[in-house]
């Protein structure tokens, strides 16, 4: 984080007082320069925090924080009224979004998550010989701003975090220690969602596997696909009905992620041909970075060796709701403690469209992202089942490769936005910082 950046929070007592506290907190920052703003507490006493009206913004400068409170800028500051407490979903990404360094910084800051993270990384590297602080932990992490080189490295499989016996344990032990930190320092989720791998992390929050068990069988399952032959990985915007006839070669669709947006896998030649045929036919194609041909038929020989594996593993009902991206309703207690559901659920394909109007049915939920980017917050924000009284935007809580925030900045919003919304955050233990010192206060209770 940045020495200056800051979260600034106010309560009151009705949307009208929100509204004239906000512009007289705006006049006050026109009296600070950046000095005087790096010297106030990480969250700055700005009144009591009680109230049911609430907003927060995280800014670097307090040019920045009057500007953005100014224009109720929703992109920036985020807001809730006293009629709209919160119920948290959280979406859970696989692999391929993953970069050297990534949750270095909130491994540093945040006890919380480093306490967890370190418990994952230590068994991993205890029970599987693997270690992955090499790849998380860079002595030397890559500044904020575009890499044109890795922005069009679009295989970029050659790099050992892409590799999938490290992406996938890395991804998994990250993503859940991130979310067991979120609970404690707020409160649990109404439910989870969890994309390819993600799933399995839903899982392993929701009580339905110990996390030792998991990075055992997420470990030696990425292991077993590593021995699979290569394969690709295509998005495609356009729908799967409309590109399930030109598939060929065994290509499989992969994932189903909105109306407008499927995902083919199969080998890398095949995957090719057919990128260059529905480019050519007018649909945008992007290659994915990874390895293999995941949720496709050459995964297939995994599921008896998965099976034998988690017939190992003792099962558990979902103590937290899950949405299955196999079947895009409510996992079942029956499909959660059963083997094969798990053994086969890197050939399905990922009904995340489906699984997304499933949770955009729950009541006036809220959305936390916990991969690195919003590369599902895009997909959700953009689904046709989202009501237009959703709340926007989607909580995110890590900074994709190519952001200029830092990861303890992207942090400090979520956490605001969080306490905005109505859910009971520990902002002190969030933000990672002592606190204490003065603030502005509002001018009336």
């Amino acid at each position: 984080m940045s020495a200056a950046a800051r979260l600034l929070t106010l309560s009151a007592a009705s949307s009208a007082d929100l509204e004239r506290d906000t512009d007289e907190l705006c006049a006050w920052l026109t009296t600070l320069d950046d000095t005087a703003f790096a010297g106030l507490p990480v969250v700055p006493d700005t009144g009591p925090a009680g109230r049911p009206a609430r907003r927060a913004v995280a800014a670097s400068t307090p040019v920045d924080a009057a500007r953005w409170l100014r224009r109720r800028d929703p992109r920036r500051v985020f807001t809730a009224g006293p009629d709209r407490p919160a119920g948290t979903v959280f979406l859970l990404s696989g692999v391929g979004d993953q970069y050297p360094g990534l949750g270095g910084q909130l491994h540093r800051s945040l006890p919380v998550l480093r306490r967890e993270l370190d418990r994952c990384l230590d068994l991993l590297a205890a029970e599987e010989d693997l270690d992955l602080r090499p790849m998380l932990f860079t002595a030397d992490p890559p500044g904020p701003g575009l890499d044109l080189t890795a922005l069009f490295d679009r295989r970029g499989t050659a790099q050992p975090i892409h590799q999938t016996a490290a992406a996938q344990p890395l991804m998994f032990a990250l993503q859940y220690a991130l979310a067991q930190a979120l609970i404690e320092l707020s409160t649990p989720p109404v439910a989870l969602a969890g994309y390819s791998l993600g799933e399995y992390v839903a899982a392993c929050v929701a009580g339905v596997l110990p996390v030792e068990d998991a990075l055992r069988v997420v470990a030696r399952r990425a292991r077993l696909i590593d021995e699979l032959p290569r394969g690709a990985m295509l998005v495609v915007n356009a729908g799967d009905d409309a590109v399930r006839p030109r598939l060929r070669g065994g290509v499989s669709v992969a994932a189903v992620n909105g109306p407008d947006q499927c995902v083919l896998s199969g080998s890398a030649a095949t995957v090719e041909e057919l990128a260059l045929d529905l480019t050519a036919a007018g649909w945008a194609c992007q290659r994915l970075p990874t390895s293999h041909a995941f949720h496709s038929a050459m995964m297939s020989p995994l599921v008896q060796p998965l099976r034998t594996l988690l017939d190992a593993v003792p099962l558990s009902p979902p103590a937290i709701p899950i949405v299955s991206t196999v079947t895009g309703t409510r996992l079942r207690d029956e499909e959660a403690t059963d083997p094969s559901y798990w053994a086969r659920h890197l050939c399905e394909t990922i009904r995340f469209a489906d699984a997304v109007s499933e949770l955009w049915r729950l009541p006036d939920p809220l959305m936390v992202e916990l991969g690195p980017g919003q590369s599902l917050a895009r997909l959700v924000q953009q689904h046709p089942g989202r009501p237009a009284t959703a709340r926007t935007p989607i909580v995110q809580t890590l900074p994709g490769q190519f952001e200029s925030r830092t990861e303890s900045e992207v942090l400090l919003a979520a956490a605001g936005q969080l306490w905005a919304s109505g859910v009971d955050v520990d902002l002190p233990a969030m933000v990672a910082e002592p606190q204490g010192g003065a603030g502005w206060t509002a001018g009336h209770v």
